[in-house]
């Protein structure tokens, strides 16, 4: 990354910042404009957002003057802004591609549907698109990679959340030589049962949506993460939902290879409960017992021949606009899906669901999200699909919901959008 911070202060010293339209101004759209603003050589010179007050409140957050700002939903009044270095905010959700002078979008709503027009819209305008939505990547990042690559712009996944900061240790452990065994997330507490109403005083503390929270706690946020990983990467889990292994970072490494899963090829898993705070880890393989082994037991890394690389945090809208700037100065994702889908994270009923009941989506009272090879997924429903479906047969508690089960709309961006990725 030391290249990435010397352009950047270049830019900075000849005032020519990258230019960043960010979409959403919820709790990590607010800090990710404040971070623009604090980092040489890149400037949040727009904001979308449907509530223009939240947008003008996240640029007065940053230390911007609210007299300063203009506002405008006039792409050519926009974009004279933008050239003036003066911020600016809009409604129209899917104006930022039609900025000209804006260098790259950052989408961090959290929405399938959403986030899913938000990339058409800019790929359509031949703009870099950086999604902090692992939600929608996970459920048609492929497509919307294909697209991208056929405009010759940039698709990535962010820096900061898991996805990105796994993708990059990943990337460090096989470029330094190493086989990487498995990529690990790490989770403090996980229960499937979770709903916004039984986590709502836990939400009311973190100062976060009850429906964030329950998806963070049924583990649905986490499986789509590494299902995001597993697409850019080639991993898989070793079954449906991962393993999950109670362990901390003295025993993860002993506790992880006494699975006897890491023989084969490279996976994606979660650790529960431990030490390791916001942190993630590979593990990588080196069976080299003279010109190898010996140096990493010097170097503290253990006898070997598995080794565990542990990064002890992710730093979500700090390290995001990381991944905007390496769009820009050199035309690479951070982390992107390789081809079709390798993995998929599959609607599983939440409770007993009778026909009639309508899917509430992630973080809702119903379903929750498992990750499964694409194989095993076939003719199961994304999760992602899974807001305001009605069943048309129950589903019992546990059980996988199929696309059988469900009545799929003609009139769906999202559903299109998969079954089109579905032919890839």
């Amino acid at each position: 990354m030391t290249n990435v911070f010397r352009q950047l202060r270049r830019r900075h010293e000849r005032k020519q910042p990258i230019r960043v339209a960010v979409i959403g101004a919820g709790f990590m759209g607010r800090g990710l404009v404040y971070q623009l603003t604090r980092m040489p050589g890149m400037f949040p010179a727009l904001i979308v957002n449907r509530t223009l007050d939240h947008a003008l409140a996240a640029f007065a957050a940053a230390g911007f003057d609210r007299q300063s700002v203009v506002a405008s939903d006039d792409p050519q009044v926009l974009d004279q802004a933008v050239q003036a270095g003066r911020p600016a905010v809009t409604r129209e959700m899917e104006i930022a591609g039609a900025v000209a002078n804006i260098d790259v979008i950052i989408e961090a709503t959290g929405a399938v549907e959403l986030g899913a027009r938000q990339a058409l819209a800019a790929i359509g305008h031949r703009k870099h698109f950086i999604s902090f939505n692992a939600e929608t990547d996970a459920t048609v990042g492929c497509l919307l990679k294909k697209k991208a690559d056929e405009a010759g712009v940039v698709y990535s996944n962010g820096d900061g959340d898991q996805p990105g900061v796994l993708m990059r240790l990943v990337e460090y452990v096989g470029g330094c030589g190493f086989e990487v065994l498995a990529a690990v997330n790490c989770k403090g507490f996980m229960n499937v049962r979770a709903t916004p109403d039984s986590i709502m005083e836990w939400a009311v503390k973190q100062k976060t949506s009850p429906r964030m929270t329950a998806a963070f706690t049924d583990g649905t946020k986490m499986n789509i993460e590494q299902n995001v990983l597993c697409n850019a990467a080639g991993l898989l889990p070793v079954r449906r939902g991962m393993i999950g292994i109670t362990t901390d970072l003295k025993n993860a490494l002993r506790d992880f290879v006494a699975t006897g899963k890491l023989a084969g090829p490279g996976i994606v898993d979660y650790t529960l409960g431990g030490d390791f705070g916001g942190g993630v880890f590979v593990i990588g393989k080196r069976l080299e017992p003279c010109m190898v082994q010996p140096y990493l037991k010097y170097l503290k890394m253990g006898d070997g021949p598995e080794y565990l690389f542990y990064r002890p945090y992710h730093l979500c809208h700090i390290e995001l606009p990381l991944s905007a700037a390496e769009a820009v100065l050199f035309g690479e994702p951070t982390i992107a899906p390789m081809g079709k889908p390798v993995a998929q994270t599959i609607a599983m009923a939440k409770r007993d669901l009778a026909a009639g009941v309508i899917l509430d989506g992630i973080g809702g009272f119903n379903q929750y999200g498992q990750i499964d090879s694409a194989a095993n997924a076939r003719g199961l429903l994304p999760i992602g699909l899974a807001d305001g479906l009605r069943l048309k047969r129950p589903v019992k508690q546990d059980c996988p919901i199929a696309l059988a089960d469900v009545e799929l709309p003609d009139d769906s961006l999202i559903v299109q959008l998969w079954l089109q990725q579905e032919r890839m």
